[in-house]
């Protein structure tokens, strides 16, 4: 979603003109291309299907799953930099205890 400042000008004719700033709200869309089968083609417009939409849907469920990857191997890459602890949970938890 993009948010474009824009100015209305309203005329009070008691008073002066006033500028009000007015935040507009729209999607802007792009187009892309690709180019399918000829039979594909065929069989897509055998369907009531917004493809699309459809498309559009997918590549959003994919950025999304690129996205945790990336996350996930900064992780990794993160804790393979970190010290190797040579003790369990549970000797942590116990020594913890022991010393409070």
């Amino acid at each position: 979603m993009v948010i474009k400042n824009a100015t209305i000008l309203i005329y009070v004719p008691e008073i002066e003109t006033f500028i009000f700033p007015v935040y507009v709200y729209y999607n802007m869309k792009t187009v892309y291309s690709l180019r399918l089968d000829k039979e594909l083609r065929e069989e897509m417009e055998k369907y009531n299907v917004k493809w699309n939409e459809e498309i559009e849907s997918f590549i959003r469920k994919r950025i999304e799953e690129l996205k945790k990857e990336e996350i996930l191997k900064k992780i990794n890459e993160i804790l393979q930099t970190m010290p190797e602890t040579k003790s369990n949970s549970a000797d942590l938890v116990r020594e913890d205890r022991d010393n409070n």
